[in-house]
């Protein structure tokens, strides 16, 4: 999500590093290009379950970005599609891009011109605005997989946009969650690993995702409520008890790490 970002950090300390993968929030790709020398400090260090989101609309703007940051040391990278705040719309990326499939495949097919060899994977929304049938998905996908360097990864948001006359908290909750679009696009591509997002806030719906699809992302009940992975590690994953942390142990552990990083 654009400037909203739980940080990595904290979600690590809950329930460690190696069962959930951490997105960063969107960053255009000239705010990369514009800090290459203060990367740490703009996303975070690289770490190796750690996808950097990238926006833009320009393809040799997004992939020079993606050169840098695979050059910096950061191991994935996701091209998002389907931010529709007013302010990335008004750069024309963000889902506005979904109207435009054939700049998203050149995005994707200039990260073979510069070389970049790190995973990029894209995530999108179901559709936007009047462009909502299972055929324009369907077209929208084709033409990523037709593309010089298709994505190894496909996560979607299982509601449209619409971009105009809904703020970004309505296009969260006013266009109607349709799962079976996004199982149905996993029977069209059998082979493309996809993941879900949307509205997943407990664990039967969690679990619901994972019966159809590869993975499910899960944001907003994540960044309001970080102990819900403690859930997940109890319900998906069977941690015992004893390697739960306590949330007295969680505190101490990250204000000792952010002492350690202002000496």
């Amino acid at each position: 999500m654009v400037d909203i970002s739980t940080p990595a950090k904290l979600l690590r300390i809950i329930s460690g590093s190696s069962r959930y993968v951490y997105y960063t929030e969107m960053h255009h790709g000239q705010a990369i290009l514009h800090n290459t020398t203060r990367l740490d400090w703009l996303i975070g260090p690289p770490r190796p379950n750690m996808v950097v989101q990238l926006g833009g609309a320009e393809p040799s703007v997004v992939s020079q970005a993606a050169k840098v940051l695979e050059l910096h040391g950061y191991k994935e990278l996701n091209i998002n599609v389907g931010c529709p705040s007013p302010n990335v719309q008004a750069g024309m990326f963000g889902a506005v891009l979904m109207k435009t499939p054939h700049i998203v495949a050149d995005i994707l097919t200039a990260m073979q011109t510069a070389e970049v060899s790190i995973p990029v994977t894209i995530k999108c929304r179901i559709g936007v605005d009047t462009l909502d049938s299972f055929e324009f998905l369907e077209h929208f996908v084709n033409t990523l997989l037709e593309s010089k360097r298709p994505p190894p990864h496909l996560v979607v948001h299982a509601r449209k946009c619409i971009l105009k006359g809904l703020s970004p908290k309505q296009n969260r909750s006013v266009p109607p969650l349709m799962y079976d679009r996004v199982f149905q696009l996993r029977d069209r591509f059998p082979d493309l690993p996809l993941s879900i997002n949307g509205g997943f806030d407990s664990v039967d719906k969690v679990k619901m995702a994972l019966e159809q699809v590869d993975g499910c992302m899960i944001g907003r009940k994540i960044m309001n409520s970080p102990l819900f992975l403690q859930t997940l590690d109890r319900e998906i994953y069977n941690i015992d008890e004893s390697n739960i942390k306590t949330t007295e142990a969680i505190i101490h552990e990250y204000l000792g790490e952010r002492r350690l990083e202002t000496v």
